[in-house]
């Protein structure tokens, strides 16, 4: 193990992978939130998750602990793994939840103005950050099972 700890469960294993998915979706969303000032959707999403990937690839050695290290080989697993959840899956279901089913953000967009915690919130805000949720969702389950018992195995 990398780590002199004791050999984890897979429930504390989600526990931390959920933590360190906290920051990194923080990261991401900050980035992804700055980018759409400027840029569309897409290539915002590819900016921000590029750089969230940086942060994650270290990260996750700590809640996975390999048995060996091998960096090159577990880097090159994770940018397949990591590059078809963010470049392939995210951006297919932001495309998607913007272009083909939009209702999940007419939801939020409705919800929210209901609740009405901020006059700032436009609707343009809350649907790129809902695509953007749903998306991370979608990624973060593929994550977790190909990091698990590919990657970091």
């Amino acid at each position: 193990m990398l780590l002199d700890i004791t050999y984890q469960s897979i429930t504390w294993q989600v526990v931390l992978f959920s933590f360190v998915g906290a920051i990194n979706t923080a990261i991401d969303f900050i980035i992804y939130n700055l980018l759409t000032k400027k840029m569309p959707r897409i290539p915002s999403n590819i900016c921000s998750t590029s750089i969230a990937m940086a942060f994650s690839f270290s990260a996750n050695f700590f809640v996975f602990q390999p048995t060996a290290l091998n960096t090159y080989d577990q880097a090159t697993k994770f940018i397949l793994v990591t590059a078809t959840s963010l470049y392939i899956i995210q951006n297919l279901a932001i495309y998607i939840t913007t272009n083909i089913w939009n209702s999940p953000s007419r939801t939020a967009y409705t919800l929210i103005n209901k609740i009405n915690p901020t006059k700032n919130w436009s609707e343009s805000f809350i649907s790129k950050n809902t695509v953007k949720l749903i998306a991370t969702g979608c990624s973060l389950i593929w994550n977790f099972l190909w990091y698990r018992f590919y990657v970091y195995q």
